[in-house]
């Protein structure tokens, strides 16, 4: 693609009787998780960008130019919106904002690939969901509802788009054993060949894996023209332009996350991959801008429909804490290792009583700010179910060697995660003699203690961690439990949402923990 700066005297001359015979807006977000009435922290909101949307459909139409609206995927599970029926509403939103296409994320077949199509058939979805390395499909039925890609008339040219989702394996569990995702980068490139045969006129990928992957997706390609990505969470004001293996420069396009900011991109399209940018915006999402009136009340029906599946007040004040209850925050990854992870890894030890009691950071939802804290702040914080009428993943308790548990710490020594590893139970000592909370980017696993005494290598202690952990390791390689966890017991009526209230209730006002 011929990339030109932002050119106003073709703005100000108009489209339709330019030397500029095809163009088209591209409008695109990604990763909505759901977020109907936007983030805590100010932003987004469907009825808000619903209003948006419109309006750049609107401007572009009196300009005699054609929209289209793509969206990166994780439309689905996110936030506790996601519960307003069974998940149905998240899929009849992409049909209300506009949507024309959209690709499968992560955590929109977080249920499975069947939930997935009984969601699509009860929404009577009329936007497309795209996935070309998506395998199983018929196991799972979704043959006729998620093609590889659609083809887009424009006047004339042939526009295709197709889909591609992350293949991270820690992600792939809720579809096994009928489904599997192929590698992005070898289906991409199969794509963009496929094209070229078909006699596609400008191709674009719509994808869920990324931006360090659209990256290389383009570095590794010929005839992509253009990305529009999803997956980081990654708000770029402006498009990130990529050599191809042609040296030719491919924007890749990216609108943060969580219904905060939606992108505009104005393309003049001349065919056979030749296009030039005449506009490029990127627009921010307040709670406080006017709202879609059909939108709105939609919002408002799924706020109680929501309520009506919890059975409870939304707003119900369970506690009062003097700390943040960390997790993200518009759509930013959270803080690593805070006060509030610890609790949690606590809480999962109590729960199991158990020696050891293990968080991880990653699986933290929406940030709360301090303060009283709701049932609602719970579930947001930590809105994590496999199923239906689950309150919360449920903790599982296990045994694990000495020596397996020493590998693992100086693993996480090397690691980022550890970052992201909240351990409660394993103390060090510091340079004066005092017994600390072990961290495995400052301690080393000889060092560590439970109980007072250092980790012995033939002794097995007992171990509290999220169920979801063993569960998708054992359903993805069917070893975890028999080589790293002995006597794994899932521990069916230790759900996080009623432990989390009874916690908070118990020890409220939460502040940090000394010990």
């Amino acid at each position: 693609m011929k990339v030109l700066q932002t050119a106003a005297l073709f703005l100000a001359l108009g489209f339709s009787n330019s030397l500029f015979a095809k163009p088209l807006q591209i409008i695109h977000t990604n990763d909505l998780h759901s977020y109907f009435q936007g983030t805590r922290g100010g932003i987004g909101g469907y009825a808000q960008l619903k209003k948006v949307i419109d309006e750049l459909r609107a401007d572009a139409k009196a300009k005699g130019i054609p929209s289209l609206y793509l969206d990166g995927g994780d439309f689905g599970e996110g936030s506790s919106f996601y519960f307003s029926n069974q998940g149905v509403d998240s899929l009849r939103a992409l049909d209300m904002l506009g949507v024309d296409i959209t690709v499968l994320g992560n955590h929109d077949f977080i249920l499975g690939g069947k939930e997935l199509r009984n969601q699509i058939r009860d929404a009577k979805l009329k936007a497309k969901i795209l996935s070309a390395n998506l395998k199983g499909k018929r196991w799972m039925g979704l043959s006729n509802l998620m093609p590889d890609y659609v083809d887009y008339n424009l006047d004339g040219l042939k526009v295709r788009i197709f889909g591609l989702t992350t293949n991270e394996i820690h992600y792939m569990y809720p579809i096994r054993p009928l489904g599997w995702i192929a590698n992005p980068h070898k289906t991409g490139v199969k794509q963009a060949n496929k094209a070229v045969k078909d006699g596609v006129d400008f191709l674009i990928g719509l994808t869920h894996i990324g931006l360090e992957h659209d990256i290389k997706l383009v570095e590794n390609t010929r005839t992509l023209d253009l990305v529009v990505g999803g997956h980081s969470h990654i708000r770029l004001g402006k498009p990130e332009l990529t050599k191809n293996l042609n040296g030719r420069l491919i924007p890749i396009l990216q609108a943060g996350a969580h219904s905060g900011y939606v992108g505009s991109m104005i393309l003049d399209i001349k065919g056979k991959g030749e296009a030039e940018i005449l506009d490029y915006k990127m627009i921010n999402i307040f709670k406080d801008m006017p709202q879609d009136e059909i939108m709105k009340e939609f919002v408002g029906t799924a706020y109680m429909n929501r309520e009506q599946y919890f059975g409870r007040n939304w707003d119900e004040v369970i506690g009062f804490s003097d700390i943040t209850l960390s997790g993200n925050f518009n759509g930013q990854d959270s803080q690593t290792r805070t006060c509030w992870s610890r609790h949690i890894a606590r809480l999962t030890r109590e729960a199991a009583k158990t020696e050891l009691g293990l968080q991880f950071d990653v699986f933290q939802g929406e940030q709360i700010p301090a303060g009283p804290i709701t049932y609602g702040d719970i579930v947001d914080n930590f809105p994590h179910f496999r199923r239906w009428g689950d309150q919360g993943w449920n903790v599982a308790r296990a045994r694990i060697s000495g020596f397996v548990l020493k590998q693992i710490l100086n693993a996480l020594a090397r690691s980022e995660v550890a970052l992201q590893v909240m351990i409660d139970g394993i103390k060090a000592q510091d340079k004066a003699g005092h017994e600390v909370p072990y961290d495995p980017t400052v301690h080393t696993a000889e060092s560590a203690m439970i109980n007072g005494e250092q980790i012995r290598n033939l002794r097995y202690y007992s171990i509290a961690l999220p169920s979801e952990v063993p569960y998708g390791m054992e359903k993805l390689l069917n070893i975890f439990g028999r080589v790293i966890l002995h006597q794994l017991d899932y521990l069916e009526t230790k759900n996080y949402w009623p432990l989390l209230e009874e916690y908070i209730q118990k020890n409220s006002p939460i502040r940090c923990l000394k010990d």
